[in-house]
């Protein structure tokens, strides 16, 4: 049980791996919308893009939420000589929540700012 339990996982990961991939790609494509905004100073363009920025930003702090309650539990079941690295891994991982917190507040808040927001 415990070995279908970790393949369904690796399966759920490499979907999220996938996410990922494509937002970079939708991220490619607000800065493109960025682009054609300085170009012609449409508004329509900046909109897009900023829409796109904030919804990419969301989508991967839900990721980053997963990968840190995945490395909580790994931590809860570690054995003491573990948990000092595992320590580590939640930190990290709380680093990663707290920033994708910080750009989608930039995100929300700013007004004439060009590029994506982790740039």
């Amino acid at each position: 049980m415990k070995n279908i339990n970790e393949i369904n996982r690796l399966k759920w990961e490499e979907f999220l791996w996938g996410v990922f991939a494509f937002i970079a790609v939708l991220n490619i494509i607000g800065d493109k919308n960025e682009e054609l905004y300085i170009k012609t100073k449409d508004s329509i363009y900046e909109n897009k893009s900023n829409k796109i920025f904030e919804i990419t930003l969301i989508v991967t702090l839900l990721i980053y939420i997963y990968f840190f309650i995945r490395n909580y539990n790994a931590f809860k079941k570690a054995s003491f000589q573990e948990k000092k690295l595992y320590e580590i891994k939640l930190l990290g991982s709380s680093f990663l929540i707290a920033g994708v917190l910080l750009l989608i507040y930039f995100q929300t808040h700013q007004n004439d700012f060009i590029g994506s927001p982790a740039a």
